[in-house]
């Protein structure tokens, strides 16, 4: 199989964010008093658009205070992000030159918005590495639906069996495979057992790719 095209996922991924985020939705729930919920309990809904977190934790009736509870949010994320407490992970600059060094095509695609994501690629000094990037913002159906990352093939000009996509959850990796894009799961940092994993490869660092990109 040829690939020529890598589409990386943010939080969990490229940047150590899960807590922030995870502490910023809490945050926002807490503070307009919509919801007494903890930081950890909504750690595994990171890498989901922030419309499905909000249900999740408010259900269907909660989307009325959305805009609210992501105002709240995104402004506590964004000063964790100025305050240089959201960093990369050590492997994502080694790993995204080996990648250029072999002529692929590198990706981006999140639940993040473009509002967001765009000053924190540039804070983060990695936007230069990205041919394509897309934001929660440009689809109208976030994870696990695929559309986040058929938006990157389409910008690429590629069909999906050209494209690999990297993520740290099943929210990345099943929609990949199932329109029809080779699929890793970087597990950092976790114990995952054999019925959880549902992916093409597992890697527990980003210069694994290496083995066979």
């Amino acid at each position: 199989m040829i690939f020529k095209l890598v589409v990386f996922d943010l939080d969990g991924t490229l940047i150590d964010s899960v807590k922030v985020h995870a502490e910023g939705w809490a945050y926002a729930f807490n503070v307009l008093g919509l919801a007494n919920v903890k930081a950890k309990a909504l750690e595994d809904l990171i890498g989901l658009p922030g419309g499905t977190i909000v249900e999740r934790i408010l259900g269907q009736a909660g989307l009325e205070h959305y805009q609210k509870i992501r105002w709240l949010k995104d402004r506590h994320f964004l000063k964790y992000v100025m305050g240089n407490s959201v960093r990369l992970f050590p492997d994502v600059i080694q790993c995204f030159q080996y990648l250029r060094r072999r002529n692929y095509l590198l990706g981006i695609a999140t639940s993040t918005p473009n509002y967001i994501l765009i000053p924190l690629l540039e804070k983060l000094s990695i936007i230069e590495y990205f041919n394509i990037v897309v934001g929660g913002d440009e689809v109208s159906r976030g994870k696990p639906e695929p559309d986040i990352f058929l938006r990157a093939a389409e910008k690429a000009g590629l069909p999906p069996r050209e494209v690999v996509v990297v993520g740290d959850t099943i929210y990345d990796t099943i929609p990949a495979r199932k329109v029809g894009m080779f699929s890793v799961l970087i597990a950092r940092n976790k114990n995952l057992r054999l019925s959880e994993v549902v992916a093409d490869a597992v890697i527990t660092d980003l210069n694994d790719l290496s083995a066979f990109l």
